[in-house]
């Protein structure tokens, strides 16, 4: 898993580096455990204005790419560390949803074929094991 940061009005210290890989990197490793290894995340840590004391100055995105199609999680927050974990969590529901979507399209693939071949709409698809 490579992880490339990128930051924008904000210096990257080895701290927060180290707390980018921790949580991004960890939720990562954990959801996409059965990929293929060369995946690519980018991780994008903003501070939206310089002037700016109070609010939701930090902002922090995430861009993956999986299965071509590529998935975004964003997130604001008072501090960066906050933004960070704010958009771990994000992440993780893009990812499930993503998913879910995957699931969706070969159970509709198998419906058709069923339909098409006129078998039962009881007939079940059995997964192979693949050889490595």
């Amino acid at each position: 898993m490579k992880i490339t940061i990128r930051t924008k009005n904000l210096n990257l210290d080895q701290d927060l580096k180290n707390y980018v890989d921790e949580k991004i990197g960890e939720t990562l490793e954990k959801l996409l455990i059965k990929e293929r290894p060369p995946l690519e995340a980018g991780v994008e840590l903003i501070r939206v204005t310089r002037h700016h004391q109070k609010g939701m100055v930090f902002r922090t995105e995430v861009n993956l790419i999986l299965h071509g199609h590529e998935i975004i999680a964003e997130a604001g927050a008072y501090s960066i560390k906050e933004a960070i974990d704010r958009v771990k969590d994000e992440l993780e529901t893009e990812i499930k949803r993503h998913r879910g979507k995957e699931k969706d399209l070969r159970i509709r693939k198998e419906r058709f074929f069923k339909k098409l071949l006129h078998l039962s709409p009881l007939a079940m698809f059995k997964k192979r094991k693949r050889k490595n």
